[in-house]
């Protein structure tokens, strides 16, 4: 690289921290303390450009994950409501007295219910990403356990 010579007109504090940083880091002159100091300076630039780069590359990347889930978790909110508002309902037209505080044999069944299909499903989806996208995502190699008005009375 060819070196050129410039003279720059420097205040008393500038050339006060130029004279430090060639103390503390053993330099020749302050020429080089000064393009050590500019060349930091650019690699940080670039260093603000790449990462940047990959944290727009990163939200891309997760951008539908987190809007599934965020709809997710919007549908289980809205199904809780509702799920609230009916039993709400219900309850309003029994002359009940108390609630039932253990665990009656149809909380029991729907809880088992809901877990088995939630295990169906997840099962289901790392079966489709095993095979990939080349296979039928409509097989099932077993029934799909729904709640239904039976499984909740006695």
């Amino acid at each position: 690289m060819m070196k050129k010579r410039k003279e720059f007109l420097l205040d008393e504090s500038t050339i006060s921290v130029l004279e430090q940083y060639q103390n503390a880091h053993h330099l020749k002159s302050m020429a080089k303390a000064l393009a050590e100091i500019i060349d930091g300076y650019k690699h940080r630039n670039e260093t603000d450009i790449v990462v940047e780069e990959i944290a727009k590359q990163v939200a891309a990347e997760l951008s539908d994950t987190l809007t599934r889930i965020r709809l997710g978790a919007n549908n289980a909110d809205r199904n809780s409501d509702i799920i609230v508002m009916l039993l709400n309902t219900m309850l309003s037209y029994q002359p009940l007295e108390t609630l039932i505080t253990e665990e009656t044999p149809q909380l029991a069944k729907a809880r088992q219910i809901e877990k088995d299909r939630i295990a169906y499903f997840r099962q289901k989806k790392l079966d489709h990403e095993k095979k990939g996208p080349e296979k039928s995502a409509g097989e099932k190699t077993e029934s799909d356990p729904l709640l239904t008005d039976d499984d909740l009375t006695l």
